[in-house]
């Protein structure tokens, strides 16, 4: 009963540390930090998407 507690709390506490550590944002594809700056991610070329902005490459639907 005491070692199957103790497990669980080790569990948690792994758990926790594992998020605390993140901090800010990250790549999805390969976890880099995030460069603010930057488009692209520096370690593997992926395009964050950034809140706000429309994505105007091929233009409105309508005009076609």
């Amino acid at each position: 009963m005491v070692w199957s507690l103790i497990f669980a709390v080790l569990i948690v506490v792994v758990v926790i540390l594992r998020f605390l550590r993140r901090g800010g944002e990250r790549c999805p594809e390969c976890s880099a930090a995030r460069d603010p700056e930057s488009p692209l991610c520096r370690e593997c070329g992926w395009i964050y998407e950034v809140p706000g902005e429309e994505d105007s490459d091929y233009g409105d639907p309508e005009d076609y």
